[in-house]
């Protein structure tokens, strides 16, 4: 398909432009939210003392944010996310020259028929972008915000991460209110950890499923376990599935079950009667299967590739092209995968390790962005190490077991780890892909460790 458009018409009027407007813009905006951010913050500070974490967490997003477009524009000088904006600057040409075809663009699915919109005065968005509906999604979603900035990648960049971030805050307030001793270490896991602030900002679908997977968690909680019937909760729910659904649908495939599994089993701690719990436990678990596939295999046709009856077969050839040679020696090898439940099974731990743990430092690779992860994969083995000796394995499962958050946490860490272990076999996509589960896997370590160290002093395991 992408034979039938030269190259010249696709890249025509399309690079991006760096210059001192968009600077003295990028600057001018990101003081102004500085500053409304400082407001808010004292005001919201005299109730709440957790704000004090509000104005730093957003500098660091801010930060993060333009030190990723600032690697990809001037060192790499490409990638994804140029990519990415130089395809929505056609679609912001579109939407000057004739905003009834923007319109058409932004409600219709990608086609020949629709491509055929744009012409040489637009530009093209890049055809293997375009006729991808999971990443012209981001193009569609990054182009309202580059009308407003005049196609400004560094200002484009920042308002998404600030609204990106809304999303990252409400996640820290939820955590929070499960241990507020702990609330410096929360912020650190969710606010400040390294690489979801360099991957989670700029122009990606990283950027988006993150604020979205963060968005259903809060809101989820909100409605179902503080049983605050908020419309606007279940609205965000809605918001979030669409987003993640049409960006990332594998991530949905995790996300769901282990959002039912949360709410049915924080109900089920509700039960007075261990035996009453001890009988239903498994119907819960049936329940949330069944629900979830019914769920899942509905939305099928919406996920395309990644629906139930298409994931192993997605599974196994992703696993296979990312092992290949043109990735620049970034490739790793866990396994063939074949597609199949087995061997599925047989390759569980290695994929499970390779999405929490790998690469690892000094080992898989030399480049700053593996050595930066290796350094961070390092400290979280060491941590998750620590957690396992200090509660003797046994002491963290019980813990577990009676926090129906954690059981979620872990759960989506675990299972999320091992599906982009599986089906991913580099270093450089390995790194952004696992961003997700950072705050939900560190929070739930950091609680396993309060709670552990709290029932100690009362002689609850002992």
């Amino acid at each position: 398909m992408d034979t039938l458009y030269p190259f010249e018409m696709w890249e025509y009027d399309q690079r991006i432009k760096f210059e001192w407007i968009d600077i003295f813009a990028t600057v001018g905006t990101a003081v102004l939210i500085l500053i409304f951010s400082f407001l808010f913050q004292s005001r919201k500070f005299k109730s709440d003392k957790a704000y004090k974490h509000y104005l730093p967490g957003l500098a660091a997003k801010m930060a993060g944010t333009f030190f990723f477009c600032a690697i990809y524009l001037f060192y790499y000088k490409g990638g994804d996310t140029v990519s990415y904006f130089e395809s929505t600057m056609a679609m912001v040409n579109l939407f000057y020259k004739d905003p009834s075809k923007y319109l058409e663009v932004m409600l219709s699915a990608p086609s020949v028929e629709i491509r055929s919109l744009f012409d040489d005065k637009t530009g093209y968005p890049y055809s293997y972008m375009f006729f991808d509906p999971h990443t012209f999604m981001v193009i569609k979603l990054t182009s309202v915000f580059s009308i407003i900035t005049s196609k400004s990648y560094f200002l484009t960049s920042l308002l998404i991460s600030y609204l990106a971030y809304f999303s990252i805050w409400r996640l820290f307030l939820m955590f929070r209110e499960y241990a507020p001793e702990v609330e410096n270490k929360l912020a650190w896991a969710i606010l400040y950890f390294p690489s979801p602030l360099f991957w989670g900002g700029g122009v990606s679908k990283d950027t988006y499923t993150y604020m979205a997977t963060a968005m259903f968690v809060f809101s989820a909680h909100k409605f179902f376990i503080l049983k605050k019937r908020e419309i606007t909760s279940v609205v965000l729910m809605i918001l979030a599935s669409w987003l993640i659904i049409n960006i990332k649908p594998y991530i949905f495939l995790v996300l769901f079950p282990g959002g039912l599994l949360w709410i049915f089993y924080d109900k089920l701690q509700r039960v007075n009667s261990k035996f009453i719990s001890f009988v239903i436990f498994p119907v819960i678990i049936i329940g949330v299967l069944g629900l979830s596939f019914y769920v899942l295999n509905s939305l099928g046709g919406s996920m395309s590739k990644f629906s139930l009856e298409r994931a192993f077969e997605t599974a196994a050839v992703t696993n296979h092209d990312l092992k290949q040679s043109y990735y620049g020696g970034s490739s790793f090898d866990i396994g063939d995968f074949d597609g199949t439940v087995l061997g599925m099974i047989q390759l569980f731990l290695p994929a499970l390790n390779a999405g929490l743990f790998r690469p690892y430092l000094l080992v898989d690779g030399t480049s700053i962005v593996i050595l930066l992860a290796g350094l961070e994969n390092l400290f979280l083995f060491g941590v998750v190490i620590y957690i396992l000796f200090a509660t003797k394995i046994k002491g963290a499962l019980k813990i577990i077991a009676a926090n129906p958050i954690l059981l979620f946490c872990i759960i989506f860490s675990i299972l999320f780890a091992f599906m982009i272990g599986l089906t991913t076999s580099n270093f450089g996509a390995l790194v952004r892909f696992k961003i997700p589960l950072i705050p939900y896997f560190v929070s739930a370590l950091i609680l396993i460790d309060y709670y552990y160290k709290e029932r100690k002093k009362k002689d609850v395991f002992f």
